[in-house]
């Protein structure tokens, strides 16, 4: 007797409950200070595997969904996958930060997965893969496309430790400096 095939293609079940649970201790991260590092470590993890599980479930519904639904959707999953990149810092605050951010993103891929509104058929696939992989240069606003080379940038915010971001490592001084001047006439 042969054991049955199991395709690894097939996605892990998603346990709303459990996910609820974690995001909860995410958005209460502040209640212990100092936060614990080990289980902060443990925090981190899991929520990165929950929202590294309910992306692409809401990716795929994304194209289903219509009117302001669909464009958080889109907003929602493109933080999703900044930061999953931007990864959490050393610092117990930091850790902290990133946690809280996880635990909200968790929370409104759970809220979107759950709740997708009215749906159709599916349109624009091919817009939401765009913007997901879409980097914008915070120096000259322009995107940065395929081949050029960007660096990760950190820009100032009154409402946070900063912003994180994508900046092009090749000069746009010149193309930075004619927006502001734009900016300046109006």
């Amino acid at each position: 007797m042969t054991a049955p095939k199991t395709s690894r293609a097939e996605p892990a079940p998603v346990d709303a409950q459990t996910i609820r649970e974690t995001y909860t201790v995410g958005l209460e991260v502040w209640g212990t200070c100092p936060p614990e590092l080990v289980k902060m470590k443990i925090l981190l993890g899991r929520l990165r595997g929950h929202v590294q599980l309910l992306v692409p479930e809401v990716t795929a519904v994304a194209a289903r969904m219509r009117g302001e639904m669909r464009r958080t959707a889109v907003y929602v999953i493109v933080r999703a996958h900044h930061l999953l990149e931007e990864g959490a810092g050393k610092s117990p605050a930091a850790q902290a930060c990133h946690a809280q951010d996880l635990a909200v993103i968790s929370r409104a891929l759970l809220t979107l997965f759950e709740n997708p509104g009215p749906l159709g058929p599916p349109t624009g696939q091919d817009e939401i893969e765009e913007a997901v992989g879409r980097r914008v240069c915070g120096a000259c606003s322009q995107p940065i496309v395929d081949g050029e080379s960007f660096e990760r940038a950190l820009y100032a915010s009154d409402s946070s430790g900063g912003i994180r971001g994508y900046l092009h490592t090749d000069s746009c001084a010149a193309l930075a400096e004619e927006r502001r001047a734009q900016l300046r006439a109006i």
